[in-house]
């Protein structure tokens, strides 16, 4: 078994190598199933945490639905904006970030009076007055102009613009084209890099109206892009199109927040966007960041625009930066995130610009991928070792154990702003436990199933049990134990053998042994051997009963009763019975799977053995009444238990000394019941 043992550990460590080269191969072909995996074990990550506090300086103004039942369906007239942005203004907004896209002029009900009236024809006709006077009521009520006014009056509004992406980076550096839009970055640390840490590319771009372009104080893209699973986790900080660069509208709307001017907004590519002196945004390769959603939708304040309009909750926005959008179910500006899968897309510009003013950001650090691959190597070698010697329930246990240690660790660093991730050791973490069981199904518990076959044969199912929990115990080899050996003889039994028929003398040494292999398994003893028609047994071993001297008196009392069961049985069926002699000792023995590597057996040896064999051949030279003898070491062991009658002192064949030897006449009322094994 020891053999077993260490090549079940060799193969489990060669299991364990091969699923560190098939993870390592996965990790390395990087496939879409396991990101979407990932994303989902990151997203955990929030439901576990909860919502948290939001920074109280950022608050959203709704186009809910109890606006749009007030003022009426979406899109509103701009004049309507532009008293939103007055009321805001006057209630001491510090920022008003617009999520909503100005890309269209909106005509005016004057301006289509206008354009009907000279339609065609009739402006050659109409009365140059006339013509005039209509032309000045349509500029003075010009919906985008009254916006315009408003937001060049308030000097803190940031308007949104809006990119078509290529998922795709450049292949190259870009070069620019053209002049830069409104809102373009212009200061960098490495801008030879932009080719080898490309931000996400725009194909086409979408800014607001010239004269609303004008009149804002910056410009925003509200673009998002979500991962491969649909869902919403990183900010796009910066966005390149024509060779130029536009921050977020989260970004923009902190900056005019925190009155720092444009050109101390610098990219660091692939790793920083720096806000000022303070406000240091960490980036992954993309210059995206991850968002710290502070919890699902709501949980930054909400301030209903019908409110606003009729002047109610204007104390909520001040000196607060307020995000402008739509988070009535029927406009469809909703986005799926970790928090929530319908969250209002103002909400992510709201989450990123409170995450920017706490400074509390997700980052993954690139010793991450060091880690990672350390976990797939580690957990392997680690169940490689450890599985082998337990067994499949504990295993379990211990496979699930790690696996909640790792996403507990995993959870401590996301909480302190960090992103570990988890799926790949994990997944080595489970192929190996998985493998390891398999192996050890169809070979150790192949092997243990024949261990009981083969024990129950010899010992009580209860022995059998604690044989298959500690297997162990069986290595081959022996060791020192106290036990007592018990030898039952059939007296005179060539001579019965010769007197009988061959096909008779089977038949009852058959019920014989039978009764008396059953009455040694029932006291816990373990069947030895048959030396021809001799039984020897065993008890303390392998289960180290304390009391194991006692049961095997009560076992040899048994026995001796049974036979003469079996005479009287065998008198009345007209078959000569016959008589038998125990012999029991107690003392220190030699117990194991003793021989030879190509053959051996669980016995006891040793010179105390011995003496049980003397003790039952003695029964021939005293008269006793239960035919059976038993040492002084029994005698002591079995102590207050029993009942005997001293027959004196012997030499026995091997011993130097005498030996004072007991008939065994039978069991104390006072005797305790069998005490539970240990197996040893």
């Amino acid at each position: 078994m020891a053999r077993a043992g260490g090549h079940t550990r060799r193969f489990s460590l060669l299991i364990a190598a091969g699923v560190v080269v098939l993870v390592g191969a996965l990790y390395w072909a990087a496939l879409d199933f396991f990101k979407r995996v990932e994303f989902n074990l990151y997203d955990q990550h929030f439901r576990f945490r909860g919502p948290r506090p939001a920074n109280p300086q950022v608050a959203i103004v709704t186009i809910d639905e109890a606006s749009l039942r007030t003022v009426g369906r979406w899109p509103w007239s701009r004049t309507i904006l532009a008293d939103l942005v007055r009321r805001l203004v006057d209630g001491g907004a510090a920022t008003i970030a617009f999520d909503v896209l100005f890309n269209e002029p909106e005509p005016g009900a004057e301006r289509q009076v206008v354009d009907r009236s000279t339609h065609g024809g009739g402006r050659r006709n109409l009365d140059p007055k006339v013509r005039a006077e209509l032309e000045r009521m349509a500029r003075e009520n010009d919906p985008d102009a009254t916006l315009a006014q408003a937001i060049r009056e308030s000097k803190r509004i940031v308007l949104a613009s809006n990119f078509l992406l290529e998922a795709r980076p450049p292949t190259a550096a870009p070069e620019r084209q053209g002049s830069p839009k409104k809102g373009a970055l212009g200061s960098f640390k490495n801008y030879s890099e932009r080719g080898l840490k490309a931000p996400i590319h725009a194909e086409q771009e979408f800014f607001p109206i010239p004269i609303l372009l004008d009149a804002a104080l910056a410009v925003g893209h509200t673009n998002m892009l979500a991962e491969s699973d649909g869902s919403t986790r990183y900010e796009a900080l910066v966005i390149e199109s024509r060779g130029h660069y536009y921050p977020s509208l989260a970004l923009e709307a902190v900056r005019v927040a925190l009155g720092v001017e444009p050109l101390k907004v610098k990219v660091t590519f692939g790793e920083w966007v720096q806000m000022g002196d303070d406000v240091w945004i960490p980036t992954e390769a993309r210059s995206r960041a991850l968002i710290d959603y502070a919890g699902p939708p709501g949980t930054i304040p909400h301030v209903s625009a019908a409110d606003v309009l009729q002047g109610k909750g204007l104390d909520r926005v001040k000196d607060r930066i307020i995000f402008i959008g739509a988070t009535a179910e029927a406009l469809y500006d909703l986005r799926v995130t970790p928090v929530s899968p319908a969250m209002p897309g103002v909400e992510k510009h709201a989450n990123m610009a409170a995450s920017v003013l706490d400074g509390r950001f997700i980052v993954r650090p690139s010793w991450t991928e060091l880690a990672e691959a350390g976990g797939i190597f580690l957990f392997p070698l680690v169940l490689a070792i450890v599985l082998p010697a337990v067994r499949p329930v504990p295993s379990v246990g211990i496979t699930l154990a790690l696996l909640i240690a790792l996403f507990a660790t995993a959870h401590y660093w996301f909480r302190q702003g960090m992103w570990t991730p988890l799926v790949y050791p994990s997944l080595a973490l489970l192929l190996t436990f998985i493998a390891i069981t398999v192996y050890r199904f169809f070979t150790e518990e192949r092997q243990r199933q024949y261990t009981r076959r083969a024990f129950q044969q010899y010992v009580s199912p209860e022995v059998v049990e604690q044989i298959m929990q500690n297997p162990q115990a069986l290595q081959f080899g022996g060791e020192l134990r106290n036990l007592t050996v018990l030898f039952s003889d059939i007296r005179d039994f060539t001579t019965f053998t010769e007197k009988n028929d061959p096909q008779l003398v089977v038949q009852m040494l058959r019920e014989y042994l039978t009764e008396m292999t059953r009455i040694v398994i029932e006291e816990g003893g373990t069947l030895d051997k048959y030396i021809g028609d001799a039984v020897m047994a065993e008890f303390g071993a392998p289960i180290a009963y304390p009391d194991h001297a006692v049961r095997g008196c009560r076992a040899a009392l048994r026995m001796a009763a049974e036979v003469e069961r079996l005479t009287a049985k065998w008198t009345a069926e007209g078959k000569e019975p016959f008589r038998i002699g125990l012999g029991v000792n107690t003392g220190n023995m030699v117990v194991g799977n003793l021989g030879s590597e190509q053959l051996f057996d669980y016995t006891v040896i040793g010179d105390e053995v011995n003496l049980g064999a003397r003790l039952e051949s003695l029964n021939k030279d005293y008269q006793t009444d239960k035919h059976i003898i038993i040492s002084e070491g029994t005698y002591e062991a079995a102590g207050t238990a029993i009942e005997v009658r001293q027959l004196g002192e012997v030499k026995v064949k091997g011993k130097t000394r005498p030996v004072v030897v007991y008939e065994l006449v039978g069991l104390t009322a006072t005797s305790e019941p069998p005490k539970g094994p240990r197996l040893s």
